[in-house]
């Protein structure tokens, strides 16, 4: 099947056959809907690979204003098999002259040339959006988006720098641009301290880069000042964390590096605290990733069978299960932050592996603990836990400690974000029309 598929896309792509992809993705292209309805401002933007977009992004840029059309991701990616050797990965980005990714993607950019001016043209689109800067299936279509007058700007998802460790994969990645380039308009961070890492490593312009907080987060910060955000829902909610939490890309030596053992101990004893505490409701919120091996170790301790014990997926939104929780606990997330934002006790465990030295460099928040109660043992974590839901109140020494980190990780306390990115948007598009 996937030989036939090359053999067609090949063809089409050779022949500049633009019907087969055009009609399919005409058709199959979706409109973020949103609610209250609002004046549409004109522009219209087309979000690629929009399952990478995080819950209420889109629905934001829609909501102020914009026409956010979806692109098929099925139909985003059939065009790679215009690709014979799409097994080297590694070379994709930066191809080697006369390689075969190289000369494959001067046909292909050929193609989509005439593709895309003929769908933008049908939909009016003014421009594209992508959800980070790395992703192989966005890198073509950004580029060419470009090169046909559309801007492209990239929304980079992943802003978290809390640990040594993510700040040298993060200047390594931001490092890697000076070989590959960077084809789009504008880079959007959350916060200044990506900003700064791509300053000065990236080799981009830093007229092109931008901190302009999170999108989703104005909704949340106001909704945290209304009524949604509520104490007395006899509610704890742990999000859970897998082995590898905050060690991406290390490439250490040792095979069983990981938070083995305080992921263990923070399941087992948030499953044990729900087992002694009928009365109260417990939550365990996953993002899906590496889900099963938390999955096994709940199924051998009969902690699916409980009646007061909820499992929620990726499809749960984790701020309106913020808002309704007494006491939230995890590891290395953004979610503890938006809960300390919120008022909400946060339980951070400083056991397991958390105290080894040789974790020291990838542990988060190591040292902004202190908007957090820690608990330094399993026995602490518990009893943290059911304590806080009693006696919830947090400090104003606390909470001030908590804004800060929250404007200098998260996003613009002032609620700003979606109204900078909309700005960004209408200016990126006003150059192009001026040209």
């Amino acid at each position: 099947m996937s030989r036939l598929l090359e053999f067609i896309v090949n063809f089409i792509v050779n022949k500049i056959i633009l019907w087969p992809f055009y009609l399919p993705i005409i058709f199959l292209l979706k409109e973020v809907k949103c609610t209250p309805l609002v004046k549409n401002n004109g522009i219209t933007i087309l979000a690629i690979n929009p399952d990478r977009f995080r819950d209420g992004e889109l629905e934001s840029l829609a909501r102020s204003g914009f026409s956010v059309l979806l692109m098929p991701y099925q139909w985003q990616t059939r065009v790679f098999y215009a690709y014979k050797d799409r097994s080297s990965k590694e070379q994709f980005k930066n191809p080697p002259e006369n390689s075969s990714i190289y000369i494959d993607r001067i046909r292909l950019r050929r193609y989509l040339s005439y593709l895309l001016k003929a769908i933008y043209l049908k939909k009016n689109i003014n421009c594209v959006i992508g959800a980070g800067l790395f992703y192989n299936q966005d890198f073509d279509w950004g580029a060419v988006s470009t090169s046909i007058g559309t801007p492209y700007i990239v929304l980079h998802r992943e802003n978290l720098v809390l640990t040594k460790h993510i700040h040298e994969a993060t200047v390594y990645r931001a490092k890697s641009l000076r070989d590959t380039g960077f084809f789009g308009t504008s880079i959007v961070f959350h916060n200044k301290i990506m900003k700064n890492i791509y300053d000065k490593y990236s080799g981009i312009s830093t007229n092109d880069i931008y901190a302009l907080g999170s999108l989703r987060m104005d909704k949340y910060l106001n909704d945290i000042k209304g009524k949604k955000n509520k104490m007395n829902n006899n509610c704890i909610t742990l999000f859970s964390f897998n082995v590898t939490n905050s060690l991406r890309g290390y490439m250490g030596i040792e095979n069983d590096f990981g938070w083995h053992k305080l992921h263990n101990d923070v399941h087992t004893s948030f499953v044990d605290l729900a087992i002694k505490n009928p009365k109260i409701n417990f939550i365990i919120k996953h993002k899906g990733v590496k889900w099963s091996e938390t999955e096994s170790l709940l199924k051998s301790i009969n902690a699916l069978n409980l009646v007061n014990l909820k499992i929620c997926g990726e499809s749960f939104n984790a701020q309106e299960l913020i808002l309704k929780s007494d006491v939230v606990t995890g590891f290395c997330s953004t979610t503890l932050l938006e809960a300390s934002v919120a008022g909400k006790p946060v339980i951070y465990p400083l056991f397991g592996e958390a105290q080894d030295e040789s974790y020291k460099d990838f542990l988060c928040f190591e040292n902004e603990l202190d908007m957090f109660d820690v608990a330094t043992s399993k026995d602490e974590y518990k009893d943290l836990l059911i304590k806080k839901m009693k006696q919830p109140k947090v400090s104003q020494e606390k909470m001030k400690l908590r804004r800060l980190n929250f404007d200098k990780y998260v996003s613009l306390l002032d609620s700003s974000a979606v109204k900078k990115h909309t700005e960004l948007i209408i200016n990126e598009v006003k150059k192009i029309s001026i040209s």
